[in-house]
């Protein structure tokens, strides 16, 4: 045998063997990286078990008989001790003045009695 072909001998020996090793690389990253996939799944099923629960609870808390029975008792109109009446001089006071095209008007929660008589 010639230099040639031993040259070319060895060089397809490297060749095949360094394409082994990087194959046995890749499929040991093939490996790990399915692993990986399998804990992720495993977390991504729990996950969507929780969310599909809190979506029942909310579905749940959103009806209109369970927001009554939750605020029950707490939302009423407020009494004539809780309602303020604010005159045009102290809206202009406090809010630097505002244009005359749109009038403020307060309701107390009583039908028909605003605080500018307008109505």
């Amino acid at each position: 045998m010639n230099k040639t072909s031993i040259t070319l001998v060895i060089l397809t020996t490297v060749f095949g063997g360094g394409s082994a090793i990087g194959i046995v690389w890749l499929r040991m990253n093939i490996s790990e990286v399915a692993k990986r996939c399998g804990i992720l799944e495993d977390e991504r099923e729990v996950l969507s078990r929780e969310v599909q629960e809190l979506r029942g609870q909310r579905s749940w808390a959103m009806r209109p008989s369970t927001l009554s029975s939750m605020v029950e008792g707490r939302l009423s109109m407020p009494g004539p001790s809780q309602t303020y009446h604010i005159s045009e001089t102290d809206m202009k006071k406090r809010l630097g003045g505002y244009k005359q095209t749109k009038r403020v008007v307060v309701n107390n929660g009583d039908r028909g009695k605003f605080s500018d008589n307008l109505r």
